[in-house]
């Protein structure tokens, strides 16, 4: 059986060259953060980790501690190693390192998009997070690229006042816009 960690990435320090093709493969460009960005010489507020399983280097998570919950913007397992319980030990590892009052949260594409959407939807809904059920869309992380909808998911049910607290929080701080009450219409 294999042993997971969790292995925090210093800022200005990119992960195994690899992870990057798996990581750009595994999401398309509207719902892709710049590389640059996530692992830049310029500080941020994100934490990014290297997942390592029995000390090898099999994937990364990204993620933010907000006011009001623990988001996640990415979960990166490398293919050849997916289906060995990986991902649902990392989770099992989020869930004991951020066991407290606030929720952890991620967004995921809806039913439909892909069959990597349903995967991922259910694997995520076996971990106990669930579709919360509010309208939730992705800003932009470019100029030229559109507002995504997706699902907000989180290990808990919230109210809509905690939902939309917490998807202002991810649209400001996360994103860096303004987020109204509403999402805004297509663009």
């Amino acid at each position: 059986m294999s042993f997971i960690e969790l292995y925090p990435i210093p800022w200005g320090q990119e992960p195994p060259v690899h992870l990057r093709q798996i990581y750009e493969d595994a999401f398309p460009p509207e719902e892709r953060r710049p590389w640059a960005q996530l692992f830049g010489l310029e500080r941020c507020e994100h934490v990014a980790q290297l997942i390592l399983s029995d000390g090898e280097t099999v994937g990364f998570v990204v993620g933010w501690e907000l006011p009001s919950s623990h988001y996640f913007e990415y979960l990166v397992i490398d293919p050849q190693r997916r289906g060995q319980g990986l991902g649902t030990k990392v989770l099992q590892r989020l869930g004991q390192l951020y066991d407290d009052e606030y929720p952890i949260v991620l967004e995921a594409e809806p039913a439909g998009y892909s069959p990597m959407a349903e995967r991922r939807l259910g694997f995520y809904a076996r971990f106990g997070l669930t579709v919360q059920p509010f309208a939730y869309r992705q800003p932009p992380y470019g100029e030229d690229l559109p507002w995504v909808d997706l699902h907000l998911l989180a290990n808990r049910s919230l109210q809509e006042e905690d939902f939309l607290r917490i998807q202002q929080e991810i649209h400001s701080q996360v994103y860096r816009i303004p987020s109204p009450k509403q999402s805004p219409s297509d663009k």
